[in-house]
């Protein structure tokens, strides 16, 4: 197989992902240390620093000749981006492979009322949870970006949906944009947990906005749990989700943090086209 890159368009940033020839479907493995396809190098675009995306593909991609798949949810920065690899495309004298993903590409059963309508990137994090499971176990993935999604894969195999609720930096904006005393705090990355009491009032939100986040998720892990017969495995991806990894285990499962959860299973899905012709 030729070099894949995989782009995750998001709301904040596109995340690139370039994937050598690795082998493996897209199916559960039955092994006791199920894996998957790891990007060779990885790195981010930010949609708002679009004018230096040319040199900064053409740095990442080197003189490799990929084909390239896109698993987007926003449409304009999409477009921005196949501009970008038409024109390092003509530059070179190259044709490349092109593909924008849809949920008809990914394969996994979903059960949900409108397919077509859940974000290509929540599909894609649920197919690689599916694939890291073990054959008996659910699946909750927690993906902490721009907004948080916690979603279900049943053992079955079965996207379930979930739940979405602002991220933590989205959270922050709102505070600040709808009231009239409140600053504006950045909260793009959890390094380390605050105080629940803060001190000040930019201490009161950073506590506020943290601890927050990490109950609304232990709350909608829990609910998840409870219509499970046996504990699922929580897996935990995004580039808020390092620091919250030890925050959120229960009783009867632990979370594993899967930096390179998305972009693997836009990975997955790509083989599997491929594989399928």
């Amino acid at each position: 197989m030729s070099t894949l890159l995989i782009a995750d368009v998001g709301n904040t940033r596109i995340k690139l992902g370039r994937f050598d020839q690795f082998a493996g479907g897209p199916s559960v493995q039955n092994e006791n240390s199920p894996s998957l396809p790891e990007p060779i190098a990885s790195c981010a675009l930010p949609l708002a620093d679009c004018d230096n995306w040319l040199d900064m593909v053409r740095e990442f991609v080197g003189t490799e000749l990929p084909r390239v798949v896109v698993a987007s949810v926003n449409a304009p920065a999409a477009a921005r981006f196949t501009t970008v690899i038409d024109q390092l495309a003509a530059d070179r004298g190259e044709s490349w492979q092109f593909k924008l993903l849809t949920h008809h590409q990914v394969p996994l059963a979903m059960h949900v009322d409108e397919p077509q309508r859940v974000g290509i990137d929540r599909l894609c994090g649920a197919l690689a949870a599916d694939r890291l499971r073990r054959p008996e176990r659910s699946a909750i993935v927690v993906d902490i970006g721009t907004a948080i999604k916690v979603d279900l894969v049943t053992a079955d195999g079965a996207f379930q949906g979930g739940a979405i609720l602002p991220g933590i930096a989205m959270s922050a904006r709102a505070l600040h944009e709808q009231t009239d005393l409140l600053p504006f705090i950045e909260m793009h990355m959890l390094d380390a947990a605050p105080d629940a009491v803060g001190k000040n009032t930019r201490a009161a939100m950073q506590a506020g906005l943290y601890w927050g986040a990490v109950g609304a998720i232990r709350e909608l892990i829990a609910r998840q749990r409870d219509r499970l017969a046996t504990p699922p495995q929580v897996f935990l991806t995004g580039g808020a989700a390092p620091s919250l990894a030890s925050l959120l285990g229960g009783p009867d499962y632990t979370v594993r943090f899967v930096p390179h959860l998305v972009l693997s299973g836009i990975a997955l899905a790509a083989l599997h086209e491929s594989a399928c012709g």
